[in-house]
């Protein structure tokens, strides 16, 4: 394995943003982040409760980065270099990529989950242009569907999700392309 300090840090500039691979020095940002219970208004039991789980989370992307050269990225306002969030996309065990974000709140309807959602799309397609982009996405959630909607997504299920989702609700799959059967039912595995 390639230590992440050899690993090009891999900047990326979209129009508004500044995209840099996240890395132990975000830890308490990401944190603050994902322990706001506004950030999991789709999803409560998703919020960290300890800075143990935010450590293991930053220590897996960093670890998948260097694996699969592509992984999650902080978000940062390009003009004034604000903290706004993660995202990216992230290998996962089911052979394909999982397009993910999460935005602090007061950042939310600017565009931003869009901006970064296609940066990351086309980022994987350069980097293994044959394997497919996915995201999961929550049916009480439909502005993240939109999102993977306008970066070129399709849903291809909807049902149960084994996580603690709040009752009625279930998950969906969307991907950019036709899945095989093996990373479909990855994917509904680990809805």
């Amino acid at each position: 394995m390639v230590h992440q300090l050899l690993v090009p840090q891999q900047e990326i500039r979209t129009g508004r943003l500044v995209l840099t691979p996240v890395t132990p020095a975000d830890i308490d940002l990401v944190h603050e982040l994902f322990s706001d219970a506004r950030t999991w208004t789709h999803l409560p039991s998703g919020r960290h409760v300890s800075r143990a789980e935010t450590q293991d989370m930053v220590q897996r992307k960093i670890g998948g980065r260097v694996r699969h050269g592509l992984g999650s990225w902080t978000i940062r306002a390009a003009d004034s270099g604000v903290f706004l969030g993660i995202g990216g996309v992230d290998r996962t065990a089911g052979g394909v990529w999982n397009l993910g974000y999460r935005l602090a709140p007061e950042h939310h309807g600017h565009g931003y989950a869009t901006e970064v959602a296609r940066a990351a799309v086309d980022a994987a397609h350069a980097l293994s242009p044959d394997v497919p982009v996915t995201g999961r996405v929550l049916t009480n959630n439909p502005a993240s569907a939109r999102v993977l909607a306008r970066v070129g997504l399709t849903q291809v299920w909807q049902g149960s999700s084994r996580s603690a989702v709040p009752e009625g609700v279930e998950c969906q799959a969307w991907t950019d392309r036709t899945l095989t059967s093996a990373q479909l039912d990855w994917l509904v595995a680990n809805a």
